[in-house]
């Protein structure tokens, strides 16, 4: 898919925009605070109906106006999607062809773009939840429905944690019995995370290998594992209801304990993602440079997923990638996008020196100057 069109009005620093894109490398060039990664957060928000640097979406609007306005025509398979979205203090507001979209689940479909932004550097080294956090948000344009699962097991957890805080406080109506109604359903729904977690990385993980495998220059390997105790990290396929019965069992192993502490401790919400550089624990040995390559390798990878499930490759943004690369990975990283043929990649640098030159004459440049655009 590639985004054709895009208006901005009272976006950020842009109060009146208009830009037509083509296919291929778009590079955004631009010192810094003049519009380039409000650029790129205002493709991300069409496309996916959030940004990736705040949460406060009032932030978006211009200081100037009550209301911002985004419009993107977006080609993919399935045509032309015609996409209009309004924010104001009151939420933000969507519309696909002419038909209003109430919930983000029903948008999820509709397009995508994967994003690279300085801030994802945390994630290896970050806290677990980080790692769960994110790997949730790139199974959703998959399986859409799996936001559903989601908040069902927070939910179900978060009531399953009150009963085990009340027994344990000893309070009137709090028994052990009461137990196991909520453990039927949090080894439904957990079951189903587990599930579709340990199958995400399991198909994942070869693109992860091979393209960092490229972006390194074949100098090292990284690998990808998720760890529960409930699915083993050495198993390949999974059956749902063997994991059904592993839960139960850990659950059983564990209710002494989780009373004494009075939550749970057993579950998806305690599981990680683990990356392995050469055998070793990559939050323990990665340096700056190859913590940029193994995101920038996972984005890659996420992007040829999307290709393979889908049929089409997403937008791919990348946000101030080449600040920490040296020249042999720079050129690396821009030879595999080519060679992947993604249809349509936008990246952000401040000047135009600083990118690789190998092979970018077919690439479209546009300078970037207090929140205006000019083709270059």
């Amino acid at each position: 898919m590639h985004l054709r069109e895009l208006r901005l009005r009272d976006f950020r620093n842009y109060t009146e925009l208009y830009l037509s894109f083509k296919r291929g490398i778009n590079i955004l060039i631009g010192e810094n605070a003049q519009g380039k990664t409000n650029l790129l957060e205002a493709i991300h928000f069409i496309n996916t109906l959030q940004s990736f640097r705040t949460q406060e979406e009032k932030n978006l609007i211009n200081t100037s106006a009550r209301e911002a306005v985004i419009s993107a025509a977006v080609e993919g398979g399935c045509g032309t999607k015609n996409i209009s979205l309004f924010l104001d203090d009151k939420g933000k507001r969507v519309k696909v062809n002419n038909r209003k979209i109430s919930r983000a689940s029903e948008f999820l479909s509709e397009t995508h773009v994967i994003t690279f932004s300085p801030d994802d550097l945390f994630l290896i080294k970050d806290q677990p939840s980080e790692r769960r956090r994110y790997f949730d948000r790139a199974i959703l344009p998959h399986t859409p429905s799996y936001l559903k699962t989601i908040n069902r097991y927070d939910k179900i957890l978060q009531q399953r944690n009150h009963l085990l805080r009340d027994i344990r406080d000893r309070k009137k109506g709090a028994e052990k019995g009461l137990l196991a109604a909520w453990d039927d359903q949090l080894i439904e729904e957990g079951a189903r995370v587990l599930l579709k977690r340990h199958n995400f990385v399991e198909e994942i993980r070869p693109f992860l290998e091979g393209i960092f495998k490229e972006l390194s220059r074949g100098q090292k390997r990284l690998s990808i594992f998720y760890n529960s105790p409930i699915i083993p990290a050495a198993e390949g396929a999974v059956d749902a209801d063997a994991v059904k019965k592993r839960f139960q069992d850990a659950l059983q192993g564990a209710s002494e304990e989780e009373l004494r502490y009075g939550h749970t401790l057993i579950g998806p919400h305690r599981d990680d993602f683990q990356f392995i550089l050469d055998d070793y624990d990559a939050k323990a040995t990665f340096s700056q440079g190859q913590h940029r390559l193994a995101i920038l390798a996972l984005k890659l990878s996420e992007t040829a997923l999307y290709k393979q499930i889908s049929g089409e490759y997403p937008i791919l943004l990348l946000d101030d990638v080449f600040s920490e690369l040296d020249e042999m990975r720079g050129e690396a990283l821009i030879e595999q996008i080519i060679n992947m043929d993604i249809e349509q990649v936008f990246i952000t640098a401040a000047k135009k020196e600083g990118i690789p030159s190998e092979r970018m004459g077919c690439s479209s440049f546009y300078l970037i100057r207090e929140g205006t655009v000019s083709p270059i």
